[in-house]
């Protein structure tokens, strides 16, 4: 491993001794506090941050990262067909989704771009043949999530990645993204009193909220120069991916009361479905995709 290798494992060590200090000065500061979860997350936490990194690391011609997020935009996919459908489309539609995340690494932008636009009309087109009316909303809905929002977004991860092989530009995204989710619940634990959104996700907190983009920004600064950008660079990205992510989070949380369920799924265990766990980076990708394109 290089020396840049090293670097990211060291800071992202360092913020998780910040982040096991908060959680344990959340039981200080709230003794009859819930957060609990914090502790039962943990584990496949870390584990999954490390996979990920991994992932990104690995010689680009192994295709990892692309049959990881392949996988992880399937399982999304099949969260929301779940809630929605009951027919063979709760199969084809997560089907639909891996095919087109998969081949982001097969064909070029511009093919993949006309590809994707095609499959879009002929599932439209099918939804307005085959589905009666009040069968319909449910059926939009799922084809939005599956086959417009989970393909364009993790696509815009993997275009990150094809632009910096390194895997870095990968790891401080997606380093990011963690730093802001896992800290924000746990400041939120010790220190929020202020709900953010009551009538989306009543447990999260403005000082939650605040607490988690703080520290995505620190995040950032510290590995900016491992993608050779100045500390302020890093950090005003990290925010701004931070904030996406926050929204991504949001509207995670507003599908789930729309659909009426408490969590996704079980498959991640305490962490709940992949949508509950993924939902910030899902919509956090193509905004630090386009920072990028703009930027350089």
């Amino acid at each position: 491993m290089t020396t840049l290798h090293w670097d990211v494992l060291q800071i992202y060590f360092v913020f998780m001794v910040i982040a096991t200090v908060l959680a344990f000065a959340r039981r200080w500061l709230r003794p009859h506090g819930s957060g609990e979860s914090v502790w039962r997350k943990y584990p496949l936490y870390i584990f999954i941050n490390l996979c990920f990194l991994a992932a990104g690391w690995l010689p680009s011609h192994w295709h990892v990262l692309t049959v990881l997020l392949a996988l992880l935009g399937a399982l999304a996919a099949w969260e929301i067909a779940k809630a929605l459908i009951s027919s063979a489309l709760l199969f084809v539609f997560p089907l639909l989704t891996l095919i087109l995340i998969v081949l982001v690494d097969v064909l070029a932008i511009h093919i993949w771009l006309k590809l994707w636009l095609a499959i879009i009309l002929l599932v439209t087109a099918f939804g307005t043949l085959t589905r009666k009316p009040a069968e319909y909303p449910a059926f939009a809905f799922a084809a939005i999530g599956c086959v417009v929002f989970f393909p364009m977004c993790i696509a815009a991860f993997l275009w990150v990645h094809q632009s910096d092989t390194s895997g870095f530009l990968v790891a401080f995204l997606y380093l990011v993204i963690a730093t802001n989710d896992a800290l924000a619940q746990i400041t939120g634990q010790a220190f929020g009193r202020k709900q953010l959104t009551p009538h989306v996700s009543p447990g999260k907190t403005v000082e939650g909220a605040l607490g988690g983009l703080f520290f995505a920004g620190a995040m950032g600064a510290a590995l900016s120069h491992t993608v050779e950008m100045t500390y302020m660079t890093g950090g005003m990205i990290a925010l701004t991916i931070g904030f996406a992510g926050l929204v991504g989070d949001l509207t995670a949380s507003m599908w789930k009361r729309v659909l009426g369920i408490k969590n996704y799924s079980a498959l991640l265990g305490a962490q709940g479905g992949v949508m509950d766990r993924f939902d910030g980076m899902i919509f956090a990708a193509p905004i630090f995709y386009l920072l990028l394109t703009l930027a350089f």
